[in-house]
Order: C-alpha cells, then structure tokens, then sequence
C-alpha cells in the first residue's frame, strides 16, 4: 500500500525524518552514557579533584541515562500519531 498523496503525504514523510533523528539521539545519548562512565572509572584516585570529577562524571552519566527513556516515549508517540495522521489521511482521501 502506498502512502497517501499530498500534504499527508509531506507530513508522513517530515514525521518519519523526525523518528529517524529522535532514534539517532537514543543512539547518541547510550554512546555518551557509557563513554563517561568508562572515563570516570579510568581516572586515577590520587586527589581530591579527581574524586569531586569521578563523581561529577557519573551524576552526569546518569542524567544522559535518564534522557533515554524520555526520547524513546517521544519517539514512540510521534510512530503513534503517524500512524493516526496515516489513518485518517487514507479515510478521508487525502
């Protein structure tokens, strides 16, 4: 089945552009997530500054962390409204 035609057919196409970059940031996000959490383990605990950075690094690795699940919830809402916008595109002819 083809996609409908016309301004639904735009609006699929910037909606699908949109998942694809919310789906490259999940991607981004796990990457830098466990780059910093392999730095913080690779300093060397022989100061205070490097304790205050281990800790910085992992309150920072767990709040990229937490951004993950945020993005999937959007990503996964936007296929839903897709998949809405697709829906009433084909039962109204568009």
């Amino acid at each position: 089945m083809s996609t409908p035609s016309g301004l639904a057919a735009e609006d699929l196409d910037v909606l699908d552009l949109v998942r694809r970059q919310l789906g490259d940031a999940i991607d981004r996000l796990r990457q830098v997530s466990a780059r910093s959490a392999g730095l913080a383990d690779q300093t060397r605990w022989c100061t205070d500054a490097a304790t205050v950075f281990h800790s910085t690094a992992d309150s920072w690795r767990r709040d990229v962390a937490a951004l993950i699940p945020l993005v999937e919830d959007a990503r996964d809402a936007l296929a839903l409204a897709r998949a809405r916008l697709e829906a009433d595109a084909w039962r109204h002819g568009l």
